[in-house]
This record gives structure tokens, sequence and C-alpha cells, in this order.
């Protein structure tokens, strides 16, 4: 970890509280070490792509598990229609063993039930029921017809006569048993084969029973197990854009997954850089334990646009209306996949789905095995998760647990400064979190469930505020505690959450305050959902979704106001998805907010028209609006500020005495979306949308203003008794004055070329014009770029060699940005030029996949360039990072 001052370039610049080193005769003195270490990470990543490439031509890679499993599935229930039952089984067995699904298991068996195979029908409608399925019950039913059956056909094989002097003729149907070689034993009949009547078992074999010829075997088959499960079980499905279970193609919304294998080939550790593949997102690291996401723009320090939600329980902070990352009490191997709704989604979740929407959707309870994995890397980076899941009868839990430390980037302060206060954090910490998360659930009967669960996590963050705090520290323990009930037809949640927190800046001159608070919230949540299906008339399905929220919040922070009131949140939302046929349905949502702090009600409407050309093809048409509600501390900030001039302060207040009564409005979003998916080939899949977004009314720091004699005669300003400092100006929250016009699009595909071979790439288009009204001197803001291209390599190998290779761009940017300079605070705008990203992780599989180890690179390419890569202005400077890893599952 270095040790020198590492502050970067724009708060050089701008006269921030660190003096500049000598960073040219550093560079020059570093050329000759950057030029040895330039030649060799080319030769590491040239010996890197060389053996990608031979295991990518190995014979018989496995491509993306979830096609190929899905052409097995699709190939072996075509070929039991057809009674080819062996070769059907053995593809449906394939596809399982790829991808396990209970379903999967279930035709199976059915299939040996129909090929009167009773046997391994019973054994594997047993296995059936030990994954615990809805129709359990009826499942049980069959398995004791089927038992009963073969009880009987044992019983008749006994009772007939062995008759060995009267050898018969073969079955005109089936061919007789394998001849013995000369002097050898009598052959025994191949599996699944029957004995030839009248033969003889060999000394120890069990009593034969007769199989039913085929056309007996299946019509009596059927009366017994039904129909078969001929859905496409391994077609992806998504919750979130509509709070059911449906295709991407029926979504109202654009959405993109990223699925369990997508994470474990990634080896990364972090959620936000998962979220990076994802075309039109924006993720920027700042410090080792500050990551910001937001969707198609508008990215900032705290973002605070984007809903994260963990299996849709929300997981921001009400104070800062953010989202502490680090902080959350499961990792990335307790998660089963991410859901991304690409869009506003207001109309069903309300205030924060301001851009788009996260699910984080964990492992279920009893699902996989248990197992851990630790990592340790270089800079003392460390990753340790260890779980626990079982199922018992109608009851299932996981239990899991971890620890995580990131160190900073680059360092802030050295270790020789004595002009200076820092915080007890370390200097070379980014974030360190230990949690714990317990989920359980308890089955009530057919469709019905009952869910708990309770995380805990205790965090130590480096993060970056907003305006002049920049280098941040945070040490925050997170608690929730969740009950929700399921149904057919009635949903039902509610969970609490508390934070509670210590924060103060990371250093200060001395005489200056580090601005230590100690932020705390409790959220109670709870909703109640009604969903039906029905027609109304006769050859319209509709799908209804009615539901009614509440929401208490209480925040308190030495940064707000002293009397804080608590909150009482109010919703109601309806959606109507009309299905006129195979082809053409229409998704009417809409939604009512009450927000305290505004005194009003909020609505949120959207409506899209969605074709199918054919059954894997889609054509949406969407519009909807979508609004961002002022959090705590933009509603209710009350701060003095000390300016770099001793014995100054700046009142940072959203309603001073001068502007009693001032409310924030709520930010709003109008946006029109068209998208083309296509899902038409096993071997490839892609996406074109285009998009229009109105933004306005964002919320920004004011421009502030210094006191002047008419405020000072209303009491405002002057000496302040509590801080000794002189109040000579006055800031705060307000909403911005000019409006923003965006259009964009993103295009992205998923190609499998040959079997072995998984490459997907995406590219984001984003043009901004930022209209200003008369009177509107806002400085232009390009925070977003206008070009982003996400592209990667999966690879997968029978031999258990694995890894994937992914390479993200962004074209530069311009921020605007409030710092201290002298008796006022300035808005400057800082220059961030383009970057390129390379990541990779290469692992082995063995014991059966029991065990792994692997070794991930992130930034690969670090040295390469002239500059050092920053994802903004003031943020850390990016370096490589090495980590490796080993797994086990019991």
């Amino acid at each position: 970890m270095p040790s020198s001052d590492s502050c970067s370039q724009g708060r050089r610049d701008a006269g921030m509280a660190l003096p500049p080193t000598n960073d040219a005769r550093a560079a020059r003195a570093a050329a000759p070490r950057r030029r040895t270490a330039r030649a060799a990470l080319e030769r590491r990543l040239s010996a890197c792509a060389i053996l990608l490439g031979s295991v990518t031509a190995a014979s018989g890679a496995l491509a993306d598990a979830r096609t190929e499993a899905r052409i097995h599935f699709r190939a072996g229930m075509e070929l039991i229609a057809q009674k080819q039952f062996d070769e059907g089984i053995r593809q449906l067995q394939t596809a399982n063993e790829i991808l396990p699904h209970p379903n999967v298991v279930f035709n199976i068996a059915r299939a040996h039930a129909e090929a009167g195979n009773i046997e391994q029908a019973l054994a594997a409608y047993r296995e059936y029921i030990a994954s615990d399925p809805p129709d359990r019950e009826q499942v049980t039913r069959i398995v004791a017809q089927l038992e009963q059956r073969l009880a009987a056909q044992r019983a008749a094989a006994s009772a007939e006569p062995q008759q060995p002097s009267q050898p018969p003729a073969p079955a005109p149907q089936q061919p007789g048993p394998q001849q013995p070689a000369p002097g050898g034993a009598p052959a025994q009949p191949s599996a699944g084969q029957p004995a030839a009547p009248g033969a003889q078992a060999a000394p120890g074999a069990k009593a034969p029973f007769a199989r039913p010829a085929p056309g007996e075997a299946t019509a009596d088959a059927a009366g017994i197990v039904g129909a078969a499960r001929t859905e496409d079980v391994y077609q992806e499905t998504v919750i979130t854009a509509s709070r059911g279970a449906q295709s991407p193609l029926d979504s109202p919304n654009s959405t993109t997954i990223v699925t369990r294998q997508d994470i474990r080939l990634s080896g990364m550790t972090r959620i936000p850089e998962l979220l990076r593949r994802v075309a039109g997102m924006d993720v920027m690291q700042i410090t080792g334990g500050d990551e910001n996401v937001s969707m198609r723009g508008f990215n900032s320090r705290l973002a605070n646009k984007l809903l994260v939600l963990v299996n849709g329980r929300t997981v921001k902070n009400d104070v800062l209306g953010s989202t502490f990352w680090e902080a959350l009490s499961i990792d990335v191997d307790q998660i089963e996949r991410i859901e991304v709704v690409r869009g506003p989604g207001s109309a069903l979740y309300g205030a924060d789905a301001f851009a788009g929407i996260v699910n984080i959707i964990t492992i279920e309870p009893g699902a996989g095995k248990s197992g851990f994995r630790a990592g340790y890397g270089d800079h003392q980076q460390g990753y340790g998760s260890v779980w626990a899941s079982a199922r018992e009868g109608d009851f299932a839990y996981r239990l899991s647990a971890g620890y995580t430390r990131y160190p900073r980037w680059t360092r802030e302060v050295a270790g020789d400064r004595i002009d200076l206060e820092t915080s007890p954090q370390s200097q070379d910490l980014g974030a360190q979190n230990v949690r714990i998360d317990l989920r359980a659930s308890q089955r009530l009967g057919p469709r019905r469930a009952l869910d708990v669960g309770a995380g805990y996590s205790r965090s130590e963050l480096d993060i970056y505020g907003i305006g002049p705090f920049n280098d941040y520290n945070l040490e925050v323990t997170n608690a929730d505690v969740a009950v929700a009930y399921r149904s057919e037809n009635v949903n039902a949640r509610t969970y609490y959450s508390n934070l509670d927190g210590y924060s103060l800046l990371n250093a200060a001159y001395l005489g200056h305050t580090l601005y230590a608070g100690r932020p705390q919230q409790h959220i109670v949540n709870a909703e109640l959902e009604f969903v039906k299906t029905l027609r109304a008339p006769a050859p319209v399905v509709h799908d209804f979704h009615i539901g009614l929220g509440y929401r208490l919040k209480a925040t308190e922070w030495s940064y707000l106001d002293d009397d804080m009131p608590i909150e009482h949140h109010g919703s109601v939302f309806l959606q109507d998805s009309m299905k006129l046929g195979e082809r053409v349905t229409i998704v009417a949502s809409g939604r009512l907010d009450y927000v305290p702090y505004l005194e009003r009600l909020i609505p949120s409407p959207r409506g899209s028209v969605i074709v199918k050309p054919t059954a894997r093809q889609a054509i949406r048409l969407s519009g909807s609006t979508a609004f961002r509600s002022p959090t705590s501390l933009e509603a209710y900030v009350d701060l003095p500020i000390q300016l770099a001039l001793p014995g100054l302060e700046l009142l940072s207040t959203t309603r001073p005495p001068v502007r009693s009564g001032f409310i924030i409005d709520p930010e709003q979003i109008i946006t029109a979306e068209a998208s083309y998916l296509n899902q038409q080939s096993d071997y490839f899949e892609f996406e074109v949308t285009a998009y229009y977004n109105r933004v306005s009314d964002l919320i920004a720091l004011a421009e502030p203003e210094r006191t002047t004699l008419s405020q000072r005669a209303q009491g405002v300003g002057g000496l302040n008794p509590e801080t000794g400092r002189y109040t000579s100006g006055l800031g705060g929250f307000e909403n911005q004055c000019d409006i923003y016009h965006v259009v964009g699009g993103e295009l992205g595909g998923r190609v499998y070329p040959v079997e072995g071979l998984d490459v997907f790439a995406n590219y984001a288009l984003n043009l901004s014009e930022q209209q200003r009204p008369d009177g509107c001197d806002a400085l232009e803001d390009r925070r977003t770029s206008r070009h982003k291209v996400n592209a990667g390599v999966q690879v997968r190998s029978p031999v258990g060699v694995d890894g994937e290779v992914t390479l993200h761009y962004q074209s530069s940017q311009a921020w605007a940005e409030q710092v201290p300079a002298g008796t006022v605070i300035a808005t400057s705008i800082y220059p961030l030029p383009a970057y390129t990203l390379l990541n990779a992780r290469l692992g082995y599989r063995f014991l059966n996949n029991r065990a792994e180890v692997s070794a991930t690179v992130f930034n690969a390419l670090d040295g390469l360039g002239d500059q050092p890569l920053q994802m903004h202005p003031f943020g850390n400077r990016i370096g490589r990072r090495f980590m490796g890893f080993f797994r086990y599952s019991l």
C-alpha cells in the first residue's frame, strides 16, 4: 500500500486540504519500473489468452449451462413423445446433470413409468418428492399406485411355473437373451430387458417379472402418472418487473438477469462489479469501500436513483438515500440471481425506483449444498463465506456467515503528516464487513408458505460524501427481521430494519472539526398484495395485482434538524396484464404514494404493449413516469460547515429563517421506451432498446450565498455560540432549474457459436441535452458517458477448468462538483478521461465438482496506460488486484 499522499488531481487543482506531491519527478523515476511491469503484464495476459483458448478448443467443453440444458431437455421430450424412451430419458438425465431441476426429474420418472421401468420410475419419483414440490401429495399417491403395480407384477412372476424342459420361442417384438460365450455362464438380460418366458434365473438372481409390451405400458401408465411437464423449465424468468414470475419476453420493462453462472465464473465478490456487465448500467468505484451505481445516467456520489432490493426488501439507507453495498448481510455466494429492470419502476415500487431496479434474489432455504469459500489477495484483501442449507419435510433453512476486507486503492494521508488530525480508522482500509444471515421457510400446504429471516452486519467503510465531504469514514451496523406469507392469491410481508452508525471525516487540519456524528434509522415496512387470474370477456386473460403498502421511517443524525419527525408513508398500486390471445399483451400499472414531507399524493402510471411475432420474439412499447422523494439529509439538513479560513462557517440548511416554508419537490422522470427481444435460437439471443427520458427537478446542493445585512437584521448569520465560528453564508439543497432531455439506446446479445464458448457483449449510447430556462445559470454537467461497451467470454469444460474474461469501456465525462476555496464553496467542472477495465478469472474443479481453486485479476491493464484509472475526478486511483480462492461443498 503506498505510504505517500495520493489525493486526486481534481482536488489538488481546487486547492483542497492536502498539498500535492512532486508527481512529475515521481513519474520520471518510476518510468523504467513501469516499462518492466508492462512487459511482464503483457506476457501474463498472453499466457492467460493461450490457456483460455486451449480450454475453449477442447472437445466436449460445456457452453452456457442454461442453454445447453434446454437443448437436451427439448430433445428428450421430443424423443419421449415419439415413444423412444431410452434415448429420451438419457437426454433428460443429461439436462438434469448440467442444471438440476425438479420438473426434469418428474419427466424422467414419468418416462420410465410409460416405458414399463417401474423400479426406475419409483426411484425418480422419490427423488422428485425429496425436493418438496407443491404437488408432493399428488405424486405420493402416484408412487403408492406404482408400488402396488410392482408388487402385483412380482407376485405374478413368482407364481408362474418354471418349465425348463420346454424352451420357448423368443417374443416377436423383443430380442432374446444374449448367448453365453462357450464355457461361460448363462447370459442375463440387459438392464431394462425382460427375461425370456420360461428362462431360469441364475443362482442368487432376483426373481424376474414380466415387463408389459410398449403399447400396453404406455396406455396403462398414462392413467396413473398423468401429463408430462412440457413447459420450458430452463426459460429465464423474472419477478421484479411485474411482481410475478414471467419470461423476459412478457416483461413490461427491459430486463437483464445476472445468473448464478455469471456470478461464479466472474470471480467477483463485489455486487456492483457484477452489475457492470449490464447494458446501460453506470458503476463507479471511488474508494475501496465506496461503489455507486445508477442506470442510464445521473450517477453521483451517494448514488440515490436506483432502487436496490434483496428478495423484494429495500436495503437503501433512508438518511442519505444511497446503498452501502459493502454493508449487506449477504455475499455473492448466497445469490441465486440478480434481476435488473432497466428503466423507471415507480408504478409498482414507488419512490426511488427512479432510473431502474436491482433485485438481489438469494438461494432458497433448503436449496443447494452446505459449504464454504475463502479467498486472500495482495494488499491484504480477504474474503470468507460459510453456509449451511437443509430441508426436513416442510421446513427448510439457509444460514450463512462471512467476512470481507478490501484495502483502499490509494492512501489519502501519509503516515508522517503532523499537521492533520485523522480518524481512528486505518488509513489502509477501504471496507471491512462481518455478517450473518438466516432465512427459513415453512410450507403450510399446497402453494402456501411462511418465510422468516434475519440478518446482521457490522462494517467499516471509507466513502465519499457530497460537497466538501470527500474522504469520509463510517462505522455502521445493519440489522433486519422479516416475515412473509405466500399463497396463490394473497401475499403479505413485513420487515423491520435498523441502521446505527458513527461517522466523521477521515482527516482535517489541526483546529478544524472532523464532524463526528451518529446516524440512526428505524424502518418498519408492511405490504399486502392480492393476485387473481380471470377471463373477462372469455378471450381476454387478466392477471390482476392489487396492493397496499405502509412504511414508518424514523431517522436521527447530528447533521439534521434536532426535532426530526417520524414519517408515515402510504401507498396503493394496481396492475392488470391483459393477454389478448397468444400474441398481444397490454399492461396497465399505476401507483399512488403519500409522502409526509411533501404532504401530498404522487401518482406513477405505466403502460406497455407487448407483441410477440413468435413465441420467442417480443416487441415492446412502454411509457411511464417515476419520482424520487427528498432524503432525510436533503429535506432536513442543518449543519454548520467550517470554511478554509479559520473562524468562518457556512450554514447548510434546507429551511433557513429567510425561506420558511420552503419545500423541495421530488425529482421527476418521464420515459418512453421501445425494444425488440429475440430468443428464437438456442445458440444466440439479442435485444435492441431505444428510450427517451425527460428529467427535471434534480435535487442538488445550492450555490452558497453570503449573508446580507437584511438577513443579519433578521437574526440570520453572525456568531454561532455552539461552534464559536462566524456564519458568513447560507447553503443547502434545492431543485435544479435545468431540464435534461436524454435519448439513448442499448444493443446487447449473447452467442454460443460452438459448444464450449459463451460470448456476450453490449453497447449503450446516452445523448443528453441540458435545457436551461431563462434565468437558469446551471453549469453544463456531462457526468454520464456517451458510450459504454461491455464484452466477455465464458468457458467451462468437463475436465474441471473454467473461466471468464470481461472488458468494460466507457468514454470521458465531466463532473460539476462543489469544493471549498478560501472563504466560499464554489462549483467547478472536473474532467474525467475515458477508461478501459479488464477482469479475468481462471478456476479448476475437482473431487466431483465438490472442490474448486480459482484466481482472479481485477483491472489487469493497470500500468499500460499513461494515466491511472479513476472513476470519479476526486476518487482513488484504481490499481490492479489479484486474489485466490478455495471453495468446498459438503
